[in-house]
């Protein structure tokens, strides 16, 4: 096949420019192609780690709703072992926790919560285990061990239940005037016509406040 000057010319341009910028434009074809497969392998994993804690949450719950604590202790722990970073494992601690306290297993509820206040990826899962937990420590008469686990909330959206629970522990305490003052400032944070206005009312008025 033969060229004429003009394409010739056009063809030992572009082999010239391919010679010197040829290398660079394959690795950065090829960097491009591995982040694309990256990017598609990275979500392929999370949907395939979503799916298995959801299966395990759904067989936790099925133990937990049969009353059978026993065989969902081993569920929740490799739940919490192999998908402690998914909202799954901090589900689970909620509703394991709650069904060994409903249960009179303090101790052992207690040390889920512990786990679900340290982890998982959902601030408001990990504030209602605070919650959770200090309500059990107000039963177990640690009152100090209470205040500090609802000393801050994880979310600003807690603040008002944290100021209610420490508001509890006061109360429990005998600390009348301390518990008034979270109770008072907790019912602040309500908005008029928020449910849990009548019950913080109550508690008010329970240790000698009106709000």
């Amino acid at each position: 096949m033969s060229y004429n000057l003009e394409e010739q010319d056009q063809i030992e341009q572009l082999r010239q420019f391919w010679q010197q910028w040829g290398t660079a434009i394959s690795a950065v074809l090829l960097l491009a192609a591995l982040a694309w497969a990256g990017w598609g392998g990275w979500h392929w994993w999370q949907r395939r780690e979503a799916a298995q804690a959801s299966s395990l949450y759904a067989q936790l719950s099925q133990q937990i709703d049969a009353g059978d604590l026993k065989d969902a202790a081993p569920i929740w722990d490799k739940l919490r072992d192999a998908y402690a970073g998914t909202a799954y494992a901090q589900m689970g601690a909620l509703d394991l926790a709650r069904a060994y306290a409903n249960g009179a297993k303090a101790p052992q509820a207690e040390a889920v919560l512990q786990w679900a206040t340290a982890h998982g990826p959902v601030a408001a899962q990990r504030a209602l285990a605070m919650l959770d937990l200090a309500a059990l420590q107000i039963d177990a008469h640690q009152y100090a061990a209470a205040l500090q686990t609802v000393k801050t909330p994880p979310t600003p959206a807690f603040r008002g239940l944290f100021l209610t629970r420490r508001g509890d522990v006061y109360a429990a305490q005998g600390e009348r005037a301390q518990a008034r003052q979270a109770y008072t400032e907790a019912l602040s944070l309500l908005p008029p016509d928020a449910v849990l206005r009548q019950l913080l009312q109550v508690k008010v008025n329970s240790v000698g406040g009106t709000a």
